[in-house]
């Protein structure tokens, strides 16, 4: 998979999460997606943490796993 623009899901603070766009991603071998943008230290992430259209709401959240992991080790 070439690199393509995404939305990201962020925890978020006090006021809740939020999806934030102007990410590049391509698909990881090891699964889920590498996320880069130039503000933000690139990492792979899981599949349920990326949107490839805009969402209509941005603080909907996707449908989190039970104990979900938000970002894979960089080992």
């Amino acid at each position: 998979m070439d690199r393509v623009k995404v939305w990201v899901w962020f925890k978020g603070g006090l006021e809740g999460g939020y999806w934030m766009g102007g990410f590049l991603a391509s698909k990881s071998l090891e699964g889920g997606f590498i996320i880069e943008k130039q503000d933000f230290v690139s990492c792979r992430v899981p599949d349920w943490r990326i949107s490839l259209t805009e969402p209509k709401d941005l603080k909907v959240s996707p449908n989190i796993p039970e104990d979900a992991l938000w970002k894979y080790s960089s080992k």
